[in-house]
């Protein structure tokens, strides 16, 4: 290829080049975007943008309700007015729809957009309310500024360490005080109203707020020449229209209208009726014959920066692959937490929630976002945890489980302190449940070893007992009804022993037949000598034709459990009554007491594991646990009514199996 012919294709790249910068220079300088977002927000609002705005209906403005002259409700005639409504005003008539402006202290303002109440506020943006709005481009520029005693200890910001400085709450003053300025005592006040009468009452020591309201209260009060504006400001920022970070639309809508707003000059007439036209809340803007100048400066240095571009492309594109590598070893991490069973919370030095895990949220049954900023006391599982404590294996009840917490310090930007917590019920009671089947299993064998020694000498009574009576014959009475005393005594006693012996054998818990009633009495009958002692009437109504297929084990444990209870609650005496009938397919055991019965709040707890409303000692809340597993192991079903002063039923339905007669 020629030289010629390169330089012919070089010129109009050349130009080309230089149009596109200098058309960037000058949209940057007017408007203050980028050449893309100009010809992107030059676009009119497509029909997705325009059925989303019909679908919305009214749009929500909410800003501060008393500051001048930004947005204030008037006291003169009670109207809700100021630069910033008149700003949203032009924008409704732009966009063509309805706003309605939502007047609120500063605090409820950010508060409303983030639960969605309102849909967009004014706001200074942050990486902090990064985390909860997204940011329209801006739409005037706002100086905060530092008011004090006029006094020499005061001259920069820095001299506000030690200090007790007012503050709207919720400004972003707080925010950036916090981050740069250490040291500072911020009291937080409804507006800055309220910040200067602190001031003035001299509760406070300096005041920080926006340059116009901050000067407008301060000469309202009557105290602008008493006091002292620190020289430089604190900040100088971009304010911009803020709206709830799931709402990306809007924000692209209402850059259209602001692009619009500002192309025919309507931005700055709103200034100038509120301000003046020496004002400086509109962003600066450099003269033509300067612009002309840093033209000509670009068309020189284009290929410099063509370099420097594809210079900073490749970094950009190097930055971007190391924040992808950091986002998604964020992401497995995230999903390896969620993947634990265990609750996780993070919490930053003040007690705040930053983050939970997937299975504190199910716990909690609310989205992660909608307890992330609580402060964790305020949460009943966690009322029970001091972060001040780092001690490890603490263990706490809640809601009838027993859960063990450990507490770590971690250095991380977000939060502070990791708190694991781990659900030991199941442990617990399987520990319970291994001490109860010891101590029952030795309580089987000892009741097994009672029984066979006692059976060899009643055999030998039974057995000489037969042998006096062939000696008697009828010339002694006395001692033929002696007799039949010691063989009936011995007979009772024998029964005794089965059953004593068919209790040592309820470990055996292999499906059988059983007659239904033989087993019921068998297990009365243990009970019979505390029952008689309480008075207590205990009747078994049950046909002798009932034969269930079942585990004996269980159905021993179930009824044994409910017996006890009932003969707990009967002090002064009573009845139980133990009905058994089979009914289509299922075999129904009510099981009644007159006793003092169950209080409304006690009945929806009372199968749940460590509940107990006996004295400490007396009882380990597991009886009526076991009872509802056993059941449900059968593949039965138990229901309770009970009423104070009373009595109680329970009634447990259980399926009757082929072998079942």
């Amino acid at each position: 290829m020629s030289e010629n012919r390169k330089l012919f294709l070089f010129i109009p790249i050349f130009t080309a080049l230089t149009l596109f910068f200098a058309a960037s220079m000058y949209i940057d300088n007017t408007y203050g975007l980028s050449l893309y977002e100009y010809i992107h927000y030059s676009i009119p609002v497509t029909d997705e943008e325009a059925e989303y705005l019909s679908e919305k209906g009214t749009i929500y403005f909410s800003s501060d309700k008393n500051a001048p002259p930004f947005a204030y409700i008037d006291n003169a005639n009670g109207q809700y007015k100021g630069l910033v409504l008149d700003y949203a005003s032009a924008l409704s008539i732009e966009l063509g729809v309805d706003i309605e402006f939502v007047p609120q202290v500063w605090e409820n303002v950010l508060g409303s957009v983030i639960s969605e109440d309102a849909d967009m506020c004014d706001i200074f943006p942050s990486e902090e309310r990064k985390k909860y709005f997204a940011f329209s481009e801006p739409i005037y520029s706002m100086r905060a500024i530092a008011m004090t005693r006029n006094t020499d200890e005061f001259i920069n910001a820095n001299d506000l360490k030690g200090y007790t400085v007012a503050v709207p709450a919720g400004d972003y003053a707080v925010e950036y005080i916090r981050k740069n300025i250490e040291g500072v005592k911020i009291v937080e006040t409804s507006d800055l109203f309220d910040s200067v009468k602190q001031f003035k009452e001299g509760n406070v020591d300096a005041v920080v707020g926006d340059e116009p309201v901050l000067m407008h209260f301060a000469e309202e009060i009557g105290i602008d020449d008493k006091v002292k504006i620190l020289d430089a400001a604190l900040y100088d920022r971009e304010v911009c229209i803020g709206v709830n970070k799931n709402d990306i639309q809007l924000v692209n809508i209402l850059n259209k209208g602001i692009l619009t707003l500002k192309k025919t000059n309507s931005v700055e007439k709103i200034h100038q009726k509120w301000f003046g036209i020496s004002e400086p809340i509109l962003k600066y803007r450099v003269p033509d014959n300067l612009m002309m100048f840093f033209t000509v400066l670009i068309s020189t240095l284009v290929i410099f920066f063509m370099g420097m571009a594809l210079w900073s492309y490749t970094l950009k594109s190097e930055v971007k692959k190391r924040t992808d590598d950091l986002n998604r070893s964020r992401n497995n991490l995230q999903i390896t937490v969620d993947a634990l069973s265990s609750f996780l919370v993070c919490v930053d030095e003040k007690g705040l929630i930053v983050n939970t895990n997937r299975s504190f949220c199910r716990f909690m049954k609310e989205e992660n976002k909608k307890v992330e900023g609580i402060d964790y006391r305020e949460i009943p599982i966690l009322s029970h945890i001091d972060i001040n404590n780092l001690k490890n294996d603490n263990e706490f009840m809640f809601d009838g489980r027993y859960y063990m917490f450990s507490i770590s310090e971690i250095e991380h930007y977000d939060y502070k302190y990791l708190i694991v917590i781990e659900d030991i019920t199941d442990s617990k009671i399987s520990q319970q449940q291994i001490l109860q089947q010891n101590k029952m299993i030795a309580l089987g064998q000892l009741s097994a070893g009672v029984a066979h020694e006692i059976r060899n000498p009643l055999g030998l009574i039974q057995n000489y007992c037969y042998i006096l009576k062939t000696y008697v014959f009828d010339q002694n009475k006395v001692a033929e009804d002696a007799i039949d005393v010691i063989e009936s005594s011995v007979q009772r006693v024998g029964k005794i022993v089965d059953n004593l012996l068919n209790f040592s054998h309820m470990e055996n818990n292999k499906p059988e037949v059983i007659n239904l009633k033989e087993e019921i009495l068998n297990i009365v009958a243990l009970e019979n000598k505390l029952s008689l002692k309480k008075k207590i009437e205990v009747k078994v109504n049950c046909s002798d034709s009932i034969k269930f297929l079942t585990k004996a084990g269980s159905l021993n444990h179930i009824i044994l459990n409910l017996l006890s209870n009932s003969i707990d609650a009967m002090d002064d005496g009573g009845k139980i009554f133990i009905d058994c009938r089979a009914e289509n397919e299922y075999l129904v055991i009510d099981f009644k007491d007159t006793g003092t019965g169950i209080s409304k709040e006690n009945l929806e707890r009372i199968f749940n594991p460590f509940f107990t409303t006996k004295k400490v000692g007396q009882g380990t809340g597991l009886g009526l646990y076991i009872v509802y597993n056993e059941v449900q192991k059968m593949g039965g079903e138990i229901h309770v009514n009970s009423q104070p002063c009373q009595g109680t039923i329970f009634r447990m339905k259980f399926p009757l199996l082929k072998e079942t007669c």
